[in-house]
Formats: C-alpha cells, structure tokens, sequence
C-alpha cells in the first residue's frame, strides 16, 4: 500500500480532529506544521515540522513549499481561520506544486468571516435569516438583542442587550465592530459538518443538535435534525458551491418549532467534527476518496434517529502521561510481526476465503465455513484450527489434509497491515533509526507474509527464530537481530505484544527498553496489572496504544557508530 502524506497545517486543539479523521484513512502519514512547538496535535501525528511566525507571504511561501516537496506532501488541511488566511491565497501555487490545499475561494471566504455580508447574502439568495442591525439603535431593532463581533467565531464576545438604555451603559472596543439579531430565549442549535470536494461536489451532510456546549465547543449532542432544517442546510450549501467552497466545513442553524434560521458559516472543520466521526460520516475520507460518498456513509446519515430520541454523541477529555524513558542513545527499532504490525486474525481469515473458494466443493455454505473458523480462532484454538473445523463441521481427514496443503499455498494478493504501520516505519527511516523485525511462526507463513504486505523495503534485517532452532524469548534471537542490524544490544528498544515473548525477552537480552501494544482483536490479550503483580513485567517497559506514540519517545539519532 502506497503511503500518502498529508499535512495539517496548525497543531493546536482544533487540529485534533483533522487528526482523528485523518487516522480513520488507510494509507495516511499524517505531518503538524505549526508556529508553537508545544502544540497538543503534534503528540498524535506521525511527524511534526516548526512554521517561522510571519504573515510575509514570501517567507511563507519560502518554508512551506519546500516543506511539502521534500515530504512528498499531497493535501494541506487548515486548523483555524488564521491558517485558512494564510493557506487560502497560494491556492495555485500549492495546486502548481501538486498539493492540494483544501481551501475556499475569497468569494466564499469573504461572507464566512463577515457576518454582516453573510446575512445580507442569505436574504439575497431568499435564505432564512434572523433580522440584522448595524446597531441597536436602529429604529427597527426587535429587544432582546445579541450582538456578535462582526469578524468574530464561536461564542467570543457575546452581548445581550434588553433594552437601548443596556447599550448606553455598555462598553465596547471601539475597534471592534458588531452586528445585533434578536436573541431569542429558547431554540435548539444544529451544527451541520460537510465537505466540499476541489470539483464541487457536496458531501452528505452530518447533523446533530446540541444539547451542552461550552464557549462554542460541543460536548454533548443529539445526532439529526428535522426535515425542514435538513432541506434549509442543503439549499444553503448548494449555493455556496459557486463561490469557491472547498474543503471540510460547518454550517449552523438555530430552530424553533417549524421555523429555522441560518446563523454561522465556518470555513474550515467544525470544532466537533469528531461528534460526526463518532456516528461513522467522515468528511475527511470524501475528500481524500476523490470526493464521492461511500454507500454505507449516506446510509448512516439516513439512518440517523428522529430528535427527541435519546441517541447522543459526546466528548470528553483524556489525559496521557509521557514520561521522559531517555532513549536518545537508541540507534534501532525491532518489531514483532503477528499483531504488532500485521492481524494475524486478519490475516487467517483471508487465506481461509481463499481456501474455501478453492475447496468448496467438499466444505460446506461460505458463511457457516467461515465463521465456525472465526469461533475457533476468537476461542483461543488457532493451533488446532482445522482439527476443529472438521471435528465440529462433520469434515473426515481427509479433507483435513485437503485444507491444510490448500491454506499453506493460497496467497492473498494484500496483506492486512495496521493502519499506523507504513507511516510509522517511514519516519523512522527519515529519523535515522535502522529497523529489524524478529518474529516466530513457520518460516514458510512468515515470509509470505513479509513478501506480500511489502515491509522489507522498509526494514534492514529479520531473523525468523524458528530458523535459529527457538523462539521467543530465548536471549539467542534478540541477539542475532542486534548482530545484524550492527548495533549493541544496550542501543535497541523492542516493539510486540506479548509480554513474555517479547518485553521480557527483550529485556532479558539487554535492549535499552520495551514497549507493549495491545492491538484490538489480537490474538493474545495481555493482563498488564498481572503481570506487574507477579514481577513479570520489566520496569524497562512503557505501554502504547498506536505505534505513532513511538516519536513521544524517539526524536531521532545521529549517524550510527560501528561496533
């Protein structure tokens, strides 16, 4: 699988969720380009490159383009307005470069971050839109008032008023300027995600109301809304296609009973965009999928509960320790292969596709095939998975024989990787660290599974230990990985997930540290606190969730000593 780059362009907190959509994409190596070294979103990217402070735009121009040449970078995806500012008017200069900057047009720009244009476009276009005063003086302005700064988002700098004698008493920046609407007391608010692919095509649209937010930002939401708001968004954003509109954006509309009204238009991804994630509608991956809709995509969008259910999408916060393991002697990476950078069930189950497609004429219907195997895999039986297959399928041995001879000599045309894999090793090519794989399972499964899923390219040296005469953890083999990746023991970390196998071999062997990955459905499930309880787990060993939590911890090396 190819590895495409994509940069996101500020790291801060909106970043986050660009990031998690963006993991959500196969294939993706996700790069932070930001003016704040200490940004959260750096943390969940694959690699992270300082932006020079400046609104020049030459010496923009001067960091990012070579930026995106020398990382091979094919998108750009804005964080905030301020990087839409920047990005927006070196469209063609990026688009020349063979990056796509998913930007709108300053038609489009210029109503979204001035609300004065924007309502008066919307009574143009005969869109519903609460009333607009340039101040609350007007003769004609309906009190309560709530007084918004014209160029300002989210809920910064609100004013209520309730009467023109409020406004007297009020002190305003005078070099701020507002616009007032009505304020109404009780309203339920949509938020609406989408995106709009480079050729104009419109996205399915992602609603949900809000039901707790704070200062703008959603925590608790209801997915859908009504008919009448549904229609009033998609007439809305169907004319904002003329006007530039590109990439991920957010819309709201404030509604009470039948009637409905556009309030604010954000030119780049919502803040909650993640909420959206959550019910399976990424706006990102239409994007990065050439802009059209995945079947299943339109499909949970319609299937989206009436309000007043009691369906909810929420966020919450979550805290990460990262502690400072001081690895900067490490000079190499080793990696165990079967759920650690390939599932293995995965993996299992599509040489069994293969096989009954081959042998179907002796087994049974597909489905009863398939997902008696799954039970005797999930059950723990995989290394007496066709025994069982016949034992419980009615199957003689024959036929046994049959399986096993046909299930070694299938190849699967791909290999499942997991999605943080690709990237992964390629920073750390980039970084300087050389990479070993060490791995047991017959040698003959093993090498198909290197040659398929194409990782040798990406790796200097492997040691199958069944060709060695053992396994994991025997010191032997993580010492032959050290001799062929020409380093020190004291000078590699190991990276698996088997607590005995792998960190406490590792460990044993003299590696400088071990990190542990569970990876969802794996084959083996590892009891963290039982193995710490009963001294089985080294102090040496640092659990993480996605192997892109490796740069927390590997920053990079110098040239590599020879022993």
């Amino acid at each position: 699988m190819r590895c495409r780059n994509v940069l996101v362009f500020g790291g801060g907190f909106q970043g986050l969720g660009l990031i998690k959509a963006l993991r959500k994409v196969a294939g993706i190596r996700i790069l932070v380009a930001d003016a704040n070294e200490e940004n959260v979103a750096r943390y969940f990217a694959d690699a992270f490159f300082p932006v020079p402070f400046s609104k020049e735009k030459q010496a923009f121009l001067d960091f990012i383009l070579p930026l995106c040449a020398r990382e091979s970078v094919e998108a750009i995806f804005a964080s905030t307005e301020h990087e839409v500012e920047l990005l927006a008017p070196h469209y063609d200069d990026f688009a020349a470069s063979g990056v796509v900057a998913y930007v709108s047009g300053s038609s489009l720009l210029k109503l979204a971050w001035d609300k004065l244009l924007f309502y008066r476009w919307l009574v143009e276009e005969g869109l519903p839109s609460l009333p607009c005063y340039i101040s609350p003086l007007d003769d004609d302005a309906i009190f309560p008032l709530i007084g918004k700064p014209r160029r300002g988002w989210g809920a910064r700098g609100l004013h209520v008023l309730v009467d023109r004698e409020a406004f007297l008493k009020l002190t305003i920046d005078q070099n701020q300027e507002f616009i007032w609407q009505p304020c109404l007391h009780e309203f339920d608010e949509y938020s609406v995600d989408f995106s709009i692919s480079v050729d104009g095509n419109l996205s399915p649209l992602a609603f949900r109301r809000r039901i707790r937010s704070k200062n703008g930002f959603a925590i608790l939401c209801e997915p859908g809304a009504p008919a009448h708001v549904r229609e009033t968004a998609q007439h809305v954003l169907e004319r904002t296609v003329p006007l530039g509109a590109r990439g991920p954006m957010n819309l709201q509309i404030l509604r009470t009973g039948d009637r409905c009204w556009v309030s604010d238009l954000n030119s780049r991804a919502g803040t909650s965009m993640p909420l959206s994630l959550a019910i399976g509608f990424n706006p990102i991956a239409f994007l990065l999928g050439g802009g059209a809709a995945a079947p299943a995509e339109a499909d949970v969008i319609n299937r989206f509960p009436a309000p007043g259910s009691h369906a909810r999408t929420l966020r919450y916060l979550e805290e990460r320790n990262i502690p400072d393991l001081k690895l900067d002697e490490v000079r190499g990476v080793v990696f165990e292969l079967d759920d650690t950078l390939l599932d293995q069930k995965a993996w299992m189950i599509r040489k069994l596709e293969l096989t009954w497609h081959e042998e179907k004429i002796v087994l049974p219907a597909r489905a009863a095939f398939l997902s008696t195997a799954l039970q005797i895999i999930e059950e723990g039986n995989h290394a007496c998975l066709f025994d069982a297959l016949c034992l419980q399928l009615g199957l003689g041995d024959a036929i046994r024989v049959r399986m096993i001879e046909t299930y070694n000599q299938t190849q699967p045309k791909d290999c499942p990787l997991y999605g943080d894999v690709q990237a992964t090793l390629r920073q750390l090519r980039r970084l300087g660290y050389r990479i070993g794989i060490l791995t047991d399972n017959p040698p003959a499964s093993q090498r198909q599974k290197l040659d398929i899923c194409g990782l040798l390219p990406l790796t200097d040296s492997g040691v199958l230990t069944a060709e060695l005469g053992t396994k994991k953890p025997d010191p032997k083999v993580f010492e032959e990985c050290a001799r062929l990746l020409d380093l020190a023991p004291e000078q590699l970390v190991m990276v698996g997930n088997n607590v005995f196998r792998d960190v406490q071999g590792s460990c044993n062997a003299g590696y400088r540290h071990a990190f542990h990955i569970q990876r969802e459905g794996a084959l083996f499930s590892s009891h963290l606190g039982l193995a710490r309880k009963v001294g089985n787990l080294p102090s040496a060993c640092t659990s993480i969730t996605s192997l892109n939590e490796l740069f927390w911890y590997l920053t990079g090396c110098e040239a590599v000593p020879q022993r």
